[in-house]
């Protein structure tokens, strides 16, 4: 009997201590209809991380935050926690059914599936444990802008709030930008407090706040600096003109007219928005030797000093630009772009454009450099493997 107490005495000591030292929050593996019925039992809110395996800062959370011992120790107390890929299996639906547009997403539910609170993007442990505090808080998580909206539509401060904690998850506010601005008096838009709303969330040429900023653009200038004023409406030319490349079927004349009332402003920064507009179209259509012809005269003028860029628009000609001429300037921007930062991505770039033109020696010292310099960067071989496929390649030309 004794004995038997020893045993069950150092079992709970081991359980105790393997607790105390697992600093990572312990998240569920059932399926969405058991986590919500644990959640239920034990009168929890669920937090779900909703994430994809391509994620860049999804990683970041799950190696640096979720890890954390405050996060940990908070999260497995206080929730009932799910990690949940929102590409494959249950995931896919919890997406729709969330509205899940980027990530990672933090969502907070109850037991019954009811969307509590949300965000999007990664931070530090103690704003992730103030996220949860903020979900447990009627005042002031997301559902209670989505209740109190039909009451507090002539509300100014209630939609900024709205507006910002919308767009902080990654779904469209312009409803609200357009409720908000409709309370505002025309000679009102230019003070400091709806200049900072056009700032933050005016993207659209259609928009009355648009169409007054640019017309009383010289007082926005006095009142809040002409660099800031002229890249806020480069901002909202950029976003139309993708907006209706995105857009389907693409409208070539929406596109051609508004790229007309963009170039009459005369704006400093015009050229540049419209040349990026210009490829993005060029890539929309396929059309690739519009592409070519784009960026062979563009590039060296706007990109010279851009490295990402000029490996980025150097790669698309590896892939889809055929024309030798054309082929050598994407060799330039790629050596340059190496350059400026002797990375892998960047050699890697620069080996498959040599191999494209046909220069054997050259490509196969850069590709081999490219994999060395992955090698010490500790990347695995699945990192570098298409390095790997393009050394054979270029060991086969003649």
């Amino acid at each position: 009997m004794i004995k038997s107490i020893f045993i069950s005495a150092a079992l709970c000591l081991f359980v105790n201590q393997f607790k105390a030292q697992s600093n990572a929050i312990t998240f569920e593996h059932g399926t969405f209809k058991e986590i919500k019925e644990k959640a239920l039992k034990e009168n929890k809110l669920i937090f779900i991380d909703a994430y994809t395996t391509w994620c860049g800062p999804c990683k970041q959370m799950a190696k640096n935050v979720f890890t954390d011992k405050d996060v940990a120790e908070y999260y497995n107390k206080n929730l009932v926690n799910a990690k949940i890929d929102m590409e494959k299996g249950e995931g896919i639906e919890i997406a729709k059914m969330y509205e899940v547009k980027c990530y990672p997403n933090l969502l907070f539910i109850d037991g019954n599936g009811n969307l509590i609170h949300r965000v999007a993007g990664s931070m530090t442990p103690t704003e992730f444990i103030a996220l949860a505090e903020e979900a447990k808080n009627s005042e002031k998580n997301f559902s209670y802008f989505v209740k109190n909206y039909e009451s507090n539509k002539t509300n100014t401060e209630f939609l900024k709030k709205y507006i910002e904690a919308k767009e902080n998850t990654c779904l469209d506010g312009s409803d609200l930008v357009k409720d908000y601005f409709a309370l505002q008096k025309e000679e009102n838009l230019s003070n400091k407090s709806n200049w900072e709303m056009i700032h933050a969330h005016t993207n659209s040429m259609e928009s009355n706040e648009y169409k007054y900023l640019v017309a009383n653009k010289k007082k926005f200038d006095d009142l809040y600096n002409a660099n800031i004023v002229n890249e806020k409406v480069d901002d909202i030319h950029r976003n139309t003109l993708y907006n209706i490349i995105k857009t389907k079927p693409l409208d070539e004349k929406l596109y051609s007219e508004t790229k007309e009332r963009i170039l009459a402003l005369k704006l400093e920064g015009t050229a540049l928005v419209v040349f990026e507009a210009d490829l993005r179209f060029a890539r929309k259509k396929e059309d690739w030797k519009s592409f070519a012809k784009l960026a062979v005269e563009n590039v060296d003028v706007f990109y010279k000093d851009n490295a990402d860029m000029l490996n980025s628009i150097s790669w698309d000609f590896y892939e889809k630009v055929d024309d030798k001429q054309a082929l050598e300037k994407a060799e330039s921007w790629a050596k340059k772009a190496c350059e400026k930062d002797n990375s892998y991505p960047f050699l890697d770039t620069y080996a498959a454009v040599l191999y494209k033109l046909g220069k054997k020696q050259m490509a196969l010292e850069i590709a081999n450099k490219a994999i060395a310099m992955a090698k010490k960067d500790k990347m695995t071989a699945e990192d570098y493997q298409g390095t790997t496929d393009l050394l054979k390649k270029i060991k086969e030309l003649k």
